[in-house]
Order: C-alpha cells, then structure tokens, then sequence
C-alpha cells in the first residue's frame, strides 16, 4: 500500500489478490497433495539420514516446494 499512484494499486490487487478464490480442478488439487507430502517426507528423510550435521529444514515451508513447482509449471504452459 506503500505506492502512491491508485492505478497501480489496483492493477497489483486484481492481479494477485484475487488468484486466491479461483476454483482449482480436482486433479491439481491431488497433484498439489502430493507435492506437500512429497516435502514433508523428503524433510523426514534428510533428518533421519543426516541427523548428526548442521541442516537446515523445511519446518513451516514445506508449501514452498510445490508453489515453486506450480509457478514452473504455469511459466511453462505459458511459454517461458
């Protein structure tokens, strides 16, 4: 809210506000799923494998993972 000019602001808010009502089909939805739990399971591995050194995990971005994966996918669908 920090940008003076109105236009702007708006054009920021209906970009990416409103992203997060947009109904997302079932089988994204199970794909997103499954990339969560790929995450949790991988973080579970790398702390069990190498629980003596330094590490640094994924504890609260575990949705990081597969919102970075969306992002690739979209830019991917849309030709970048």
């Amino acid at each position: 809210m920090h940008i003076v000019d109105r236009n702007k602001c708006n054009w920021i808010r209906d970009r990416f506000e409103g992203l997060q009502y947009e109904t997302v089909p079932n089988d994204k939805r199970i794909l997103n799923l499954d990339r969560l739990m790929w995450a949790d399971e991988f973080g579970s591995f790398i702390a069990n494998k190498f629980n003596t050194s330094k590490r640094f995990g994924l504890e609260g971005c575990e949705s990081f993972i597969p919102g970075l994966k969306c992002a690739f996918d979209t830019l991917v669908e849309n030709g970048v």
